[in-house]
C-alpha cells in the first residue's frame, strides 16, 4: 500500500480519535500527528533495501527526486530490495518501540501512536492478502 493511502487511512484515523476526545495537544496537531506518524513509519522500508541490496540507491533516488514519493512510487523499491515479511517484520519492531515510548510522554499520545500505527499495519496486511490472491488466481 502506497503512501496516499496510508495518509488518507491515518488523517480519518486521526479525526476519529479526536471525535473520541484524544486531545494531548491541539485537535489539529492530533490529526498531523496521526498523518506524519502513520506515513512516516514506511521509513523503514530504507534501511531493508540498504540491508538487502547493499547500497543505498532507493533512498538516493527518493532524495533526488522527492516528487517520486507522491507521483509513482512503485518505481522506488527494485523486486529483491525488501519484501512483505520484512516489511512487516520491521514494522511490529516499530510499533514495539514507539507505543511504549510515546505512551510514557502522554497516555493520549501513545494511543494516538498505537492505533495509528495499528491501522497502517492491518491495512497492509489486507493489501497483501489481497494481492497474494491475485497472484494464486493468475490475475
Amino acid at each position: 500500500m502506497y503512501s496516499k493511502a496510508h495518509g488518507a487511512i491515518s488523517f480519518a484515523i486521526g479525526i476519529g480519535l479526536v471525535a473520541a476526545g484524544v486531545e494531548f495537544v491541539h485537535p489539529a496537531v492530533v490529526v498531523g500527528y496521526a498523518v506524519a506518524a502513520g506515513v512516516g513509519i514506511d521509513f523503514d522500508h530504507f534501511l531493508w533495501a540498504r540491508y538487502n541490496t547493499g547500497d543505498w540507491s532507493a533512498l538516493r533516488g527518493v532524495l533526488a527526486s522527492p516528487a517520486s514519493t507522491l507521483a509513482d512510487q512503485s518505481t522506488i523499491f527494485g523486486e529483491s530490495d525488501l519484501s512483505e515479511l520484512q516489511r512487516l517484520l520491521s514494522h511490529a519492531v516499530v510499533v514495539g518501540l514507539a507505543v511504549p515510548a510515546t505512551w510514557l510522554v502522554s497516555p493520549d499520545l501513545g494511543l494516538t501512536t498505537a492505533v495509528v500505527l495499528y491501522g497502517h499495519v492491518l491495512s497492509d496486511l489486507l493489501a497483501d492478502v489481497r494481492a497474494e490472491r491475485r497472484r494464486a488466481s493468475g490475475g
